[in-house]
């Protein structure tokens, strides 16, 4: 529902403000849906991206005695090992679920986060929380000295709870914080001038094989099947599949609107792209057969995954194509995100070519705030390779990162805006 990413009233910034009508139920505003970019709100028409950034710029509600937030129904769950993943190319990741704890409402305080259920009341402050991400309708939270908790929603979107939990850590700890997940960063956490380096100049990790193939001859069958399918539910139109090596190890970097973009490109790549695909996708009984059979591996999005990263350097070592979203979450309004820090890092540790990707067309056929597919012309645009350089990690400094982050993120813009 649009209602997941516009959860204020961009007049009189009131919560939960929309009604059957589409109209505000405190100031009267009334919106109108025009198209899955655009929303003209009292006959102001502007892009979902446009009216977003009211909302953002809106202040927490200031009585200090009151909640930010309080919930409806939450189901409290926690993370623990549930065995272990094996795929192709040594690919090994322990399998992390979701065990369900109980059921309780959450209450966001201006310092602290309050779970009250019938057995398990828990508070945390909201200086101690060192990842915040959200998944579907789930807020992830981690803190020191606990496993991850995940707060599922059961009535309402999880969306404003992400938003308004970002501003009030942002409040407490005072000075601002440039990346929520996979961990709490800030400018001051990284280097204004390298390092000597002495370790980690060139990254490589070892190879303990499962299978003696790197593919299933059953994935090119259901690749072969699902090309065919989508063809026929929504055109598709890709440029630049020469600037994807032969053969050889390569990195792609595409773009991230839709739940279907992985599904797109992986389809109608000429070769197999092994993608970080989050770890909750394995625990679905279909996927988590189908995508280790499409090279995809899993990776906990809200902390630093060491396993993750390994994958991907045996990915490249082992000459394939590794497929990473720089953003690491999908757009909530057809714009670009911010490129995770830790993405930027792993690509100049590595030092290889790194190809952009844009994909145009993906958001208007199925955005984050809405499971129905539009039938929309996609394209698929694959820039030619960027050399970035390689920088050890252990000399990495913040204007590296930005820099190659820019240089990206510029290339994947005009690959998206491009026009025939």
């Amino acid at each position: 529902m649009i209602s997941d990413i516009l959860y204020r009233c961009p007049h009189c910034a009131a919560f939960d403000w929309m009604d059957a009508h589409a109209t505000c139920v405190s100031c009267g505003a009334r919106l109108e849906l025009v198209s899955r970019t655009h929303v003209a709100i009292n006959g102001i028409l502007k892009p979902i991206g446009a009216w977003y950034d009211v909302i953002q710029a809106q202040a927490l509600p200031s009585a200090a005695a009151a909640p930010i937030l309080k919930s409806r129904r939450v189901r409290l769950s926690e993370e623990e090992p549930r065995g272990r993943y094996q795929g192709f190319a040594g690919m090994s990741a322990i399998h992390y679920a979701r065990r369900p704890v109980e059921t309780g409402i959450l209450t966001l305080w201006r310092e602290r986060l309050v779970f009250s259920g019938a057995h398990t009341p828990l508070v945390l402050p909201i200086a101690a929380i060192t990842s915040l991400t959200i998944e579907s309708d789930t807020l992830i939270v981690v803190v020191p000295d606990r496993v991850p908790l995940f707060f599922d929603f059961l009535e309402e979107s999880g969306k404003k709870w992400e938003d308004c939990l970002r501003k009030a850590m942002a409040e407490v700890h005072g000075h601002r914080i440039i990346e929520f997940y996979p961990r709490v960063r800030f400018a001051h956490d990284y280097l204004k001038a390298p390092r000597i380096a002495k370790g980690h100049v060139q990254l490589k990790v070892p190879v303990h094989r499962t299978y003696k193939r790197d593919f299933s001859p059953l994935f090119l069958i259901l690749r072969r099947i699902i090309k065919s399918l989508i063809k026929r539910l929504f055109p598709v139109k890709v440029e630049g599949l020469g600037n994807i090596p032969k053969h050889g190890p390569a990195i792609v970097l595409p773009n991230h609107c839709s739940f279907l973009d992985s599904v797109i490109l992986a389809t109608f790549s000429r070769r197999v792209i092994w993608f970080m695909a989050k770890n909750s996708e394995f625990k679905n009984p279909l996927l988590k057969h189908i995508l280790p059979l499409a090279g995809a591996f899993p990776v906990r999005r809200y902390t630093t995954d060491i396993g993750a990263v390994r994958n991907a350097l045996r990915v490249i070592q082992e000459g394939h194509v590794l497929g990473i979203f720089p953003e690491g979450e999908r757009s909530w309004d057809n714009r670009l995100l911010p490129y995770k820090l830790g993405t930027m890092r792993l690509l100049l540790a590595m030092g290889r070519p790194v190809i952009p990707v844009g994909i145009s067309g993906a958001y208007e056929l199925m955005p984050r705030w809405t499971s129905s597919i539009k039938r929309v012309p996609v394209t698929i645009r694959i820039g030619e390779p960027i050399m970035l350089g390689h920088v050890p990690i252990p000399m990495q400094t913040l204007a590296d990162i930005e820099q190659a982050r820019d240089s990206l993120s510029r290339a994947m813009q005009a690959l998206i805006e491009a026009r025939v």
